[in-house]
Order: structure tokens, then C-alpha cells, then sequence
């Protein structure tokens, strides 16, 4: 039973059944752990696979869509296969899935069976739950030697746990059990090869695994978790506060190059009243005005004016000496009806009130309230 294995080199030093055994070459090649083999073999039994379900009308209609773009599978709503291959894509860092080369030529049935294998790689993954990892990856290779038989997956299970058992020796027991569970699921599922999945984007993946026949997992060795692998959405960018109210939570982030304005330069509010200060500036303003005026108007001649009347002196009235608000010339006397009794005295004609400020005095020394406390102050 054992004759063929005993003519390796590796098996009948290890087993000592060769008489050099002791001077065994240190290096191996290939052959001396396979034997003899020919490369084409390594290859899948392209007629063997079309006689699967399926697989053959695929071919004979030349079914090789196009990748959808990953935003495109994402939109396919939560739990179906475009959303989870778009995940499981995502997480890996990988931007598109892989499509058919430009003038692909399908009378090589070889190639055409090897490229559909490639296109499903990350289908297979998210149908059968296995991740990734080393061990996600070997459980995959034992899904692929049940469905197509292939020797290529073989050599990389046997390089695998060579691997395993030379630098990891305490996760034997997990690869050989993620191998067995994998090879028995993938024995008694449909064969993928005869499956459009591309045309199933829209589906559940649990209904697609129904309708492939594929039986649950029984570990969880190497188990794919779309989950625990999405990044966590980036928090949103914090709101400005342009308002001017405080009261939020968020913090306010200034504009970039942002200067705010002097405090000497902003307006003062329409209709705000005007503070004590000003008011009092102003009214000793006018008063110098009205001081200089009426000591111009002492060096000046006399103007001839109405006749005033006999019970008083007429106020003289202080006008702001500007062209705008220069006084109306007093109209011309009018000449007085006869009648046989004086008409009485005409109050002194004043001028049309102009748009300023005019300050009427009743004695020409008199002085301004210089203080609050002062009982002429306003």
C-alpha cells in the first residue's frame, strides 16, 4: 500500500527503509517530496468539470460578465451577496473585483474554467465563511480540491502544512480540522462553476447557501466575520457656530484666516440713546458757540430789525452759523390798516425752524450747567 510513498526520498529517509538514509541530502527539491510530475496535471480536468450542473451551459454562452463597480454592490441592501462581497473587499483593501481580459479567446475551455474560478475567489469566501487568515485561505484550497479535484490546490495544502508543522506546530490541530470540515462541505455542495452568481447580487446569503446545498459550519476556526472587520464610520466634522449664541454642545472651530474686527471701529446700533458723556460734550459745545457768537455780534454794527415790543427785550436767537442752517430774512414791514385805535404790539418774528441744533438764551452771561449735581444740569 505504501510501496509508491516509500520511493520518495523524503518518505524512505524519514522512514529509514533506504540503506543511505544517514547520508541524505540536506536540500529537496519538488520531485523528491512529490515525485515525478507534469505540470499539465497540476492543472484542473477541464472535461471532467464541464459535465458538472451547469458549467457547460455557461460556457457555450460565453458567460464572463463585467465587474460591478463596489459602490455599486454596496447599494444592494443589507445581507445580500453584492453588499457582502463589497465588504469583504473593503476590508481587505482591494478596490474591484476581477473581470475578463480584453479579447479573451473562449475556445480554451482550460482557461476559461481557471479564469471563473479567480472571478468567485471572493464569493466563495462569503458563501462558505471562511476568512482570510492562513487557515481561512487553507480551508478554501480543501473546498477547491472537493469541487474540481485539482492537484495545484493539493501541493498548496501540502506546502501549507509542512509550514504549519515546522513554525506553528499547536495550530496543526486546527488546520487539519478546518481541512476535513471543508472538504466534506464541499463534497456534498452543488458545484459553483455552474452557478451565475453574478446574476444573484440581489439575493440573501443565506438563501444563496440553500440553494447551493451548503451545509452550516460546525467550528469556528478561521470564521469570517464582515462585523468585527468594518472600519468604524469617521466621526463628523465639529459645527461652526456662526450665530453669536452660545448655549451648544459642539465645539466651534474658527474660520481659517479669520480676523475679527476693532472694537473701535464697529457701528454703534440704530436707536441705542446716546450716553451722558456725549450729551454733555455737546451741550458745552453749543454753548461756546452760542458765547462766540454773541461776541461777534456785539463787535458787529447793528442790524436793523422790527421794532421790538415796549414790555421787554427781544431774545436774540442763537443759530448754527452754517449755509444750511442760515436764517430766513425777516419779511419786509407790512404797512398797518388805518383804524381808529393802535393796533397792539406783534410778537418779534422768528425764523423757520432748521434742521440742527440752536440755543436760546435769556441773558447773554448767562453759563451752562458744567455738573450732574448742578440743579440747571438738563
Amino acid at each position: 500500500m505504501f510501496d509508491p510513498f516509500k520511493k520518495l526520498k523524503l518518505a524512505s529517509a524519514f522512514l529509514g527503509v533506504a540503506e543511505d538514509a544517514v547520508r541524505a541530502d540536506a536540500n529537496l527539491e519538488l520531485g523528491d517530496l512529490f515525485g515525478r510530475l507534469d505540470v499539465r496535471s497540476l492543472g484542473l480536468d477541464v472535461a471532467r468539470l464541464l459535465d458538472q450542473d451547469g458549467v457547460r451551459p455557461l460556457y457555450d454562452s460565453r458567460y464572463l460578465p463585467q465587474p460591478e463597480p463596489l459602490d455599486r454592490l454596496h447599494a444592494y441592501g443589507e445581507g445580500t451577496l453584492g453588499r457582502e462581497v463589497a465588504r469583504y473587499l473593503r476590508a481587505h483593501k482591494q478596490q474591484r473585483l476581477i473581470g475578463p481580459p480584453a479579447g479573451f479567446d473562449f475556445r480554451d475551455a482550460g482557461g476559461y474554467l481557471a479564469l471563473r474560478v479567480r472571478m468567485t475567489h471572493p464569493i466563495i469566501h462569503v458563501l462558505t465563511e471562511y476568512d482570510a487568515s492562513p487557515l481561512g485561505e487553507l480551508a478554501v484550497q480543501s473546498y477547491y480540491v472537493a469541487q474540481l479535484g485539482n492537484l495545484m490546490s493539493g501541493v498548496m495544502i501540502s506546502s501549507a502544512l509542512l509550514q504549519i508543522t515546522r513554525d506553528m506546530p499547536a495550530k496543526l490541530g486546527e488546520a487539519l480540522a478546518i481541512l476535513a470540515e471543508a472538504y466534506q462541505r464541499g463534497q456534498t455542495a452543488k458545484p459553483f462553476l455552474g452557478i451565475a452568481w453574478e446574476e444573484l447580487y440581489s439575493a440573501q446569503v443565506p438563501q444563496l447557501r440553500e440553494l447551493a446545498d451548503l451545509v452550516p459550519r460546525n467550528s469556528n476556526i478561521a470564521l469570517l466575520d464582515l462585523d468585527a472587520m468594518a472600519e468604524p464610520d469617521p466621526p463628523p466634522p465639529p459645527r461652526v457656530n456662526l450665530s453669536g449664541f452660545g448655549g451648544g454642545t459642539a465645539e466651534v472651530t474658527p474660520l481659517r484666516n479669520a480676523v475679527a474686527a476693532p472694537t473701535e471701529n464697529r457701528a454703534e446700533p440704530r436707536g441705542r440713546p446716546p450716553s451722558q458723556s456725549s450729551l454733555l460734550a455737546s451741550f458745552m459745545a453749543l454753548a461756546e458757540q452760542a458765547q462766540e457768537q454773541a461776541q461777534q455780534s456785539q463787535a458787529k454794527p447793528p442790524r436793523t430789525l422790527e421794532p421790538e415790543p415796549e414790555d421787554g427785550e427781544a431774545e436774540p436767537e442763537l443759530v448754527d452759523p452754517s449755509p444750511r442752517h442760515a436764517a430766513k430774512p425777516p419779511p419786509p414791514p407790512q404797512r398797518a390798516p388805518v383804524q381808529p385805535q393802535p393796533s397792539p404790539p406783534r410778537a418779534p418774528s422768528k425764523a423757520n425752524p432748521q434742521p440742527g441744533f440752536s440755543v436760546e438764551e435769556q441773558d447773554p452771561k448767562i453759563m451752562p450747567a458744567m455738573s450732574p449735581d448742578d440743579p440747571d444740569f438738563f
